[in-house]
């Protein structure tokens, strides 16, 4: 009877970690599809980034490379949802570390972009 309720909690922990991991996979691929389609028009949600910029090319080109960016966030959860499967909670943690790490890296990058290093 314990063990039959252990298997219980650890399908319903795997089933949390599963379903977190599918959120946010759909969430970042959601965001980058609308920044590349926003023709530039996205460019007021980057943080730091000068409104009063007119809308240009380079804006739209920053826009397209965010997207790419933010859809390749996606590919750190589908990595954790595979590992998840095998090992409950692990996934989770590796996605996020990876995450962290493509996120300031698109920060730095954004930088040179912006100052056109």
């Amino acid at each position: 009877m314990i063990s039959w309720q252990m298997e219980e909690k650890e399908a319903i922990n795997m089933f949390v970690f599963l379903g977190i991991d599918f959120m946010m996979v759909l969430l970042y691929l959601i965001i980058g599809i609308l920044f590349i389609r926003s023709n530039g028009r996205a460019i007021r949600y980057l943080t730091g980034h000068d409104l009063d910029e007119n809308i240009s090319n380079k804006s739209k080109e920053l826009c397209i490379i965010c997207g790419k960016q933010i859809m390749k966030w996606s590919l750190c959860f589908i990595i954790g949802f595979a590992i998840d499967l095998l090992w409950v909670g692990a996934g989770l943690i590796l996605a996020a570390i990876l995450n962290t790490i493509l996120i300031i890296r698109l920060m730095v990058f954004r930088n040179h972009f912006e100052n056109g290093k």
